[in-house]
């Protein structure tokens, strides 16, 4: 089924006859917030719940999401490690203890409340009480990481649901549809489904709303400017309408969704990162969490793509970088085996943003997977850009002589555009160099024109034509045996995703 959207032209007639209204704007017309004060790590009740506000006390890792029991008595709190806290309804187990290969991201739970599943970024799930398991993504190679789960009415199923708006189904959950090959506007954050299981909703960060199966269009703020992304929803228990949350705590209700308060407008300790509606429909919670990045927009620019050497009559055109011209995009290089670069960079990029996510940023990557071609690199420079980025990096290997090892941080020259940004790039450099030679085996380059694994370059439009901070790294060489030997395992390419992790938290709050 076709998936519907606001456009501009009619976006604020549909917002307003949807019921959508950002009551933050509104302080008059909104409900008071609760008055206990507001903690990281926990839950803020709305409207009539079962339970009430709740904070984890110091938990091993961030809260990034929540699921109301359906039976009535409360809800469970997810942290990014997938330890689980249980408030009302009983806890049934977790993977807190558990060394995963990437952060949780969201749960749900079957209707009788006797259990939960937790689903991972890379689509691994994990279920406990009596939430049978289904199958999972975690074996598959990913075009994007998952960022959610809803279940089937019965609880015989549940879909997973990745940044790109590709689907996974399984148990009974069928699939209607998704926007895995659909050109997004923004990245696709989660996802409800219908009370009969026959359709879903999933919404983007920009509060886009693509609609499947009998789950009916109700309104978005696909066209809105928003003060803060949305980050989760929740649907109605029958159906006729949805409420939206953005980070910010602002509540943007739709159809038969009422609207019962928002901390839109109140100073918080932390970004909200989802929310839950009560089983009855009388009211919701909204998630605050405590990752150290939230608020923070992280640029991510994965190098080339798996289909350039397809299409030379795109890639070979001219582009002007700033300082001359340069190919709109290329092919990369690859290592004896055929590894190609353009794979390995959307790989490490793929962990990275997980990486980030899990610590609350908001994550920019320029392309949605390894299977296109372009885009151009001043595009690609645009879209980080446009995102107003904090921070931002170019991911690439190189294709070096063989004999050369060692990975390069190459950092822009003034040049215009990017002129206010030439010295915190380059702070941004220096930590990024230190945190990838202390988290990885790979050494600085021994080679070319780096000085201690740093290298200013003015030929390049992603350094030359950036608004924000930003460096290009070179994670090794392909051509050398060795690097390749590395470059080519997942332990390497999470390794390097962790290490540029810790340079961008460092650079962007501190040092630990």
């Amino acid at each position: 089924m076709l998936a519907r959207r606001c456009v501009a032209a009619t976006a604020a007639v549909l917002a307003l006859a949807a019921g959508g209204i950002d009551w933050a704007a509104s302080p008059a017309a909104a409900d008071s917030p609760p008055t206990a004060p507001l903690a990281p790590d926990g839950a803020v009740p709305f409207g009539t719940t079962p339970q009430g506000a709740n904070a984890v006390s110091g938990p091993n890792a961030p809260i990034v999401g929540m699921a109301a029991d359906p039976n009535g008595r409360g809800y469970w709190l997810v942290g990014s490690d997938g330890g689980v806290f249980n408030y009302g309804p009983p806890f049934y187990g977790s993977t807190g203890s558990l060394h995963l290969n990437a952060p949780i991201v969201g749960m749900a739970a079957p209707p009788s409340g006797s259990g939960y599943w937790l689903a991972a970024s890379d689509g691994g799930i994990f279920s406990y009480g009596l939430a049978q398991f289904f199958g999972s993504a975690g074996s598959l190679h990913l075009n994007a990481p998952i960022v959610g789960m809803a279940s089937t009415p019965d609880g015989g199923g549940y879909w997973l649901v990745a940044s790109d708006g590709g689907i996974f189904s399984y148990g009974d959950a069928r699939f209607y549809g998704s926007t895995g090959s659909t050109q997004l506007n923004a990245r696709i954050v989660g996802m409800a489904a219908t009370p009969s299981g026959r359709g879903y909703w999933l919404v983007g960060a920009d509060g886009g709303i693509f609609s499947y199966g009998d789950a009916q269009f109700r309104g978005s703020t696909g066209a809105l400017h928003l003060d803060a992304p949305i980050v989760g929803m929740a649907a109605t228990p029958g159906g006729g309408g949805y409420w939206l949350v953005a980070s910010d705590g602002g509540i943007f209700t739709y159809g038969t969704a009422p609207y019962f308060g928002s901390l839109g407008g109140t100073v918080l300790p932390s970004a909200v990162v989802g929310m839950a509606a009560s089983p009855s429909g009388s009211g919701y919670w909204l998630v605050l969490g405590s990752g150290v990045l939230a608020g923070k927009v992280v640029g991510i620019d994965p190098g080339h793509n798996g289909l350039n050497g397809s299409d030379p009559g795109v890639i070979d055109q001219p582009v002007f970088n700033g300082t001359g011209s340069e190919p709109c995009d290329t092919v990369g290089t690859e290592t004896a085996s055929g590894y190609t670069e353009a794979e390995f960079n959307f790989n490490v990029a793929t962990d990275l943003r997980a990486d980030l996510e899990a610590e609350g940023a908001t994550v920019v990557v320029t392309r949605p997977n390894n299977d296109g071609v372009g885009p151009c690199v001043t595009t690609r420079a645009a879209i980080i850009n446009d995102a107003g980025a904090n921070v931002a990096v170019d991911i690439h290997a190189d294709g070096g002589p063989p004999g050369g090892s060692g990975f390069t941080v190459l950092e822009p020259v003034a040049d215009g555009p990017n002129s206010g940004v030439i010295a915190s790039s380059n702070a941004f450099g220096a930590v990024l160099r230190d945190a990838f030679a202390a988290g990885t085996n790979m050494p600085v380059a021994d080679y070319g024109g780096s000085v201690d694994g740093l290298e200013a370059r003015d030929d390049l439009a992603g350094l030359n034509l950036t608004t924000v901070p930003k460096v290009l790294i070179e994670f090794g060489n392909m051509q050398n045996a060795g690097d390749a030997a590395l470059q080519v395992t997942p332990a390497f390419q999470q390794a390097a995703a962790n290490a540029i992790a810790h340079a961008i938290t460092e650079f962007l709050t501190g040092p630990a």
